[in-house]
């Protein structure tokens, strides 16, 4: 079996989710200066629930932004020190004069 992980990729689309969360929260902010109190009796508490239920949903998706990102931060650091340790591990049964070998065989 055969694994390719990125890291880079991983560590782009961590990013990613974080520019989103941020985004998702910028759009939070400016919901919450919403007043609902402007457009009258007769729709206010229509209107403060619509918003209520749509910052409760903002909330939510900043989260699950969020925990995206870091969820792909931890899967690259894990694989980052899984291929150290591997690394690390295989060089210490190698003959001495081969631990610094490069993939192409080059000292």
């Amino acid at each position: 079996m055969t694994l390719y992980v990125y890291l880079a990729a991983l560590n782009t689309s961590a990013q990613a989710w974080e520019d989103t969360s941020e985004t998702v929260r910028g759009a939070s902010k400016s919901l919450a200066d919403v007043d609902a109190s402007l457009l009258g009796d007769r729709v206010a508490g229509a209107a403060k629930s619509f918003i209520d239920t749509w910052m409760t949903e903002i909330k939510r998706l900043q989260t699950t932004a969020g925990d995206h990102g870091d969820a792909l931060r931890d899967t690259a650091l894990l694989y980052a020190q899984a291929d150290s340790d591997v690394i690390e591990r295989s060089q210490q049964l190698m003959a001495w004069t081969d631990r610094n070998v490069s993939s192409t065989g080059d000292l």
